[in-house]
């Protein structure tokens, strides 16, 4: 099975591709430059495409779309530290057909990510299934993610349409279900802001 690496953190893709050859893959290159990696799998040919996707690089998500138009076959797995890719504010409904997506946020997560690896040649005709993770609505995740962008809660009510007092109503709705108690002596949105930290990086 020979695999490319594509990822926009440099470091992250060699601390990668060294992981995975330690697992038996053979990793025939990594690179943090889209179109290099583009040119790299159409002269290597690799078996599958693993594509990195971290918070504010989503570059990846991009090269999916093109790969999987170029090249039917290739089998694509796209591995993120968040079991959740609307936190990168990524529809998983828009993703390419034939894409896995595996969370990767610790060493031990490594074996997820071979064995989708030796699977993704057979699923690129597969229509990708959304994370089964996913407890909080689209409207929450878009309210939870303009909260964590400094917006307040009178200007996010604005920008979606509803009133303050729905997105008060939203987020405390959001906090019981990342199970965060109300606690007076905390800042709610500080809470809040701190769990979307976590669910980006995969602490949770």
């Amino acid at each position: 099975m020979r695999i490319f690496i594509f990822g926009e953190n440099g470091f992250t893709n060699l601390t990668l591709a060294s992981s995975l050859s330690l697992l038996g893959i053979d990793v025939i290159g990594e690179v943090d430059n889209e179109v290099v990696a583009l040119n790299q799998i159409t002269h290597h040919c690799p078996d599958v495409a693993v594509l990195n996707i971290e918070f504010g690089h989503t570059k990846a998500y991009e090269l999916s779309k093109i790969l999987r138009k170029r090249f039917p076959d290739l089998g694509i797995v796209i591995a993120s530290k968040s079991e959740d890719l609307r936190f990168y504010e990524i529809d998983p409904k828009s993703l390419p057909i034939g894409i896995l997506v595996v969370r990767v946020s610790k060493h031990s997560d490594l074996d997820h990510l071979r064995d989708a690896i030796f699977i993704a040649k057979s699923q690129t005709k597969v229509k990708s299934k959304n994370h089964p993770y996913t407890k909080l609505s689209d409207e929450q995740v878009k309210t939870l993610l303009l909260m964590c962008h400094g917006k307040a809660n009178s200007e996010i009510a604005k920008m979606r349409y509803v009133s303050e007092k729905s997105v008060e109503q939203m987020l405390a709705r959001t906090a019981i279900t990342l199970g965060i108690d109300y606690d007076r002596k905390q800042n709610q949105r500080v809470r809040l802001t701190n769990s979307v930290y976590e669910l980006v990086n995969g602490e949770r």
